[in-house]
């Protein structure tokens, strides 16, 4: 889904034109000039939508005081921009939040300054500084409006919708089975049923195969489960950093702060399965999810990112903060006596065929085939996979904590692996597996 906010206002010699936008690269400028043109439709403080191209704007036209203007008057509008029409009731909240957000610079007597430059006739040589900082704070709340607004517009990410999936310990262990190679719906069941007795086996491959993780075949009288979608996440440094280095000269002590703290977590960091649980938890949180999203731009203080909420979120708000920290993710810190959280840790999911499949490919045909996907820019290579703690599932340290919850045996999950080799041992399965894979092979192959 395409989403921004943006603030326009009546320049005195342009005319209507967007004063600024977020995100910053959502809106090419063909689509900047057609929605301020929509404040010509405005003649009364209010709300009121307009469609151009394949967008819609939900708008809010008002007023502040100013200083410098020539009626006295800054006309401005605040819209969000998308490319679907939301329901009524997400309507009703965005013309709270554009409400709430016009009495905020209504009672700021000095915020019209942010519409103006150094070389305007109505500005002097003190103004400058003003004028700096309330260009600052009126982008900073046109983020904040944004991310108020996008926790009820705005569909799951890819990543996400992973993540949901694979945040079920349950799930977790079916994919983790069946990462080996395809296994029969039979012998998938006794195993299952003896791990995880009160859950339906039939419910998680249903939702398996909606998500298409895996892919069911009979082959004679047989049915066999095989996995054709792995997803491993793992911790990475945040790309911000290399911005704030490079882009803030001015904060070089922040920097060496930030840099230091992401290098002493990393230097002692060893990636566990359930480690990797915990992080597919806390990407499936969309409140946690798009904390980790602000901050992937960089430091933010501790009261800008509660203001990003209402009132009423903000006690969720301060447990998601509590949560990533006690998981290494964000990080608490003091600089210029202001409380700031940083993304100590970025998290990244990508997806490929299980290594299993891959073997089983051409070699001039698995770089396409085995191709990750990731909200980041940079892919990972197919050995940084095999470093993912994914591969590190026989642990039974692991498989201790994660059936724990059960009230299972201990010897059940001693016997599991056991339990698999034996059954799959025939040379007849051995040839039917074989036959399946060049099956699903061709499909694959065919797909793309």
């Amino acid at each position: 889904m395409k989403a921004a906010v943006a603030i326009s206002y009546f320049h005195r010699k342009i005319g209507p034109m967007v004063f600024y936008s977020y995100p910053e690269d959502i809106l090419l400028e063909e689509e900047k000039a057609r929605l301020a043109d929509g404040m010509d439709q405005a003649y009364e403080e209010g709300f009121f939508t307009h469609k151009f191209n394949e967008l819609a704007s939900m708008n809010y036209y008002f007023e502040i005081e100013s200083q410098f203007a020539r009626g006295k008057k800054e006309m401005l509008m605040i819209s969000f921009i998308m490319d679907s029409n939301p329901n009524s009731i997400v309507e009703g909240l965005i013309i709270d939040f554009c409400n709430a957000f016009a009495d905020r610079l209504k009672l700021n007597k000095e915020i019209y300054k942010a519409f103006y430059n150094a070389e305007d006739a109505q500005v002097s040589d003190g103004d400058e500084k003003d004028i700096k900082k309330y260009k600052e704070d009126l982008q900073f709340w046109v983020r904040e409006l944004y991310w108020m607004g996008i926790e009820e517009l705005r569909e799951r990410t890819e990543e996400e919708k992973w993540a949901t999936v694979m945040a079920k310990p349950e799930i977790f262990k079916v994919i983790k089975k069946i990462s080996k190679g395809p296994i029969s719906l039979e012998d998938l069941k006794k195993w299952f049923d003896t791990v995880f007795p009160a859950f339906s086996l039939e419910k998680i491959l249903e939702e398996l195969e909606e998500e298409k993780f895996i892919f069911v075949n009979q082959i004679g009288l047989d049915n066999y489960v095989l996995l054709v979608k792995e997803v491993f996440i793992q911790r990475v440094p945040p790309n911000c950093i290399i911005d704030l280095e490079e882009g803030s000269p001015g904060n070089a002590e922040l920097t060496v702060i930030y840099i230091n703290e992401v290098r002493d977590f990393f230097e002692y960091y060893q990636p566990t399965p359930l480690d990797s649980l915990e992080l597919f938890k806390l990407i499936a949180n969309p409140k946690i999810y798009n904390v980790i999203s602000q901050l992937r731009e960089g430091p933010l203080p501790r009261e800008k990112i509660i203001s990003m909420v209402s009132e009423s979120s903000s006690k969720a708000l301060l447990k998601s903060l509590d949560l990533l920290q006690e998981n290494s993710v964000i990080q608490a810190f003091s600089y210029n006596n202001v409380l700031r959280y940083m993304l100590k840790t970025d998290i990244v999911l990508t997806a490929s065929f299980p290594e299993y499949l891959k073997r089983l490919l051409p070699k001039e045909t698995k770089g396409y085939i085995a191709r990750p996907y990731s909200h980041r820019t940079n892919s990972l290579t197919t050995e940084n996979e095999k470093k993912q703690p994914i591969n590190k599932l026989n642990s039974m340290d692991f498989n201790h904590e994660l059936i724990s919850s059960h009230g299972l045996d201990d010897q059940l999950i001693d016997n599991e692996q056991d339990f698999f080799d034996n059954e799959m041992g025939s040379e007849y399965k051995k040839q039917k597996i074989a036959e399946l894979q060049k099956d699903l092979l061709k499909k694959l192959m065919n797909d793309e």
